[in-house]
């Protein structure tokens, strides 16, 4: 799992435990930056990622900041409400050499739940799943 990063954008956020895939960032720098309310989100981002830290698999009890996509195998999200551009961030708990991580694997805007749309979670988890796969066989 040597591909795994920690969180730096869009500010640092120091853990052991919350961890991203490579291409994860990229992907939330690129709604935020467009969208001009970086500043807005932040605040929000770093108390869902506290809460995640401090809860692990527990958080997903918060379902206005959490969701359980027992559709989707392994993958779970962090939700911002509309007001926040309606962002979802997908993420796994994993267990690697008998420690345990959150990974963040992909950041996108849902603007309709249409299943063949580019911003809605039928295209997002299977890159989550993807990107997950390419981490834990990256050992």
């Amino acid at each position: 799992m040597n591909r795994k990063g920690k969180v730096l954008y869009p500010e640092e956020f120091n853990s052991k435990y919350i961890v991203t895939h490579p291409d994860y960032e990229s992907d939330l720098k690129d709604i935020l930056e467009r969208s001009g309310r970086k500043g807005d989100f932040c605040n929000k981002y770093k108390n869902r990622l506290r809460f995640l830290e401090e809860r692990k698999k527990t958080c997903v009890q918060r379902s206005k900041w959490f969701e359980d996509l027992k559709r989707a195998d392994l993958i779970n999200a962090i939700i911002f409400d509309k007001n926040e551009k309606n962002i979802r961030i997908l993420f796994s708990f994993i267990e690697y050499k008998g420690i345990q991580y959150a990974i963040l694997l992909y950041a996108f805007e849902e603007k309709d739940n249409k299943n063949r749309s580019q911003t809605s979670y039928k295209t997002g988890i299977p890159i989550a799943q993807k990107r997950l796969k390419e981490v834990m066989e990256d050992d």
